[in-house]
């Protein structure tokens, strides 16, 4: 469970409210020692298969906005038509 809290202190510190759903996005997105490149449906799809619950797609887009504004995750535009992120 100490991971649990330091995601909740580095959300904190943030600014932004350690929601169920932004845990649980945090797991995924900064879990690993790698990075990877989604975009917000791959992200959807990571998110109800490990926990096993729905998550909106706007609740997603959100905290992926915010993530980013905050400078955790960098947005990468290789077409007109879709947006990918970058941990």
């Amino acid at each position: 469970m100490q991971h649990n809290k330091d995601i909740n202190q580095k959300l904190r510190s943030s600014g932004l409210r350690p929601t169920k759903q932004r845990i649980q996005l945090s797991k995924i997105l900064f879990g690993s020692e790698k990075t990877f490149h989604f975009t917000v449906l791959d992200l959807k799809k990571m998110v109800e298969e490990k926990f096993q619950e729905k998550v909106t797609l706007a609740t997603i887009y959100n905290t992926v906005h915010a993530f980013r504004k905050k400078g955790y995750i960098k947005k990468i535009l290789l077409d007109a038509n879709k947006s990918y992120y970058d941990t």
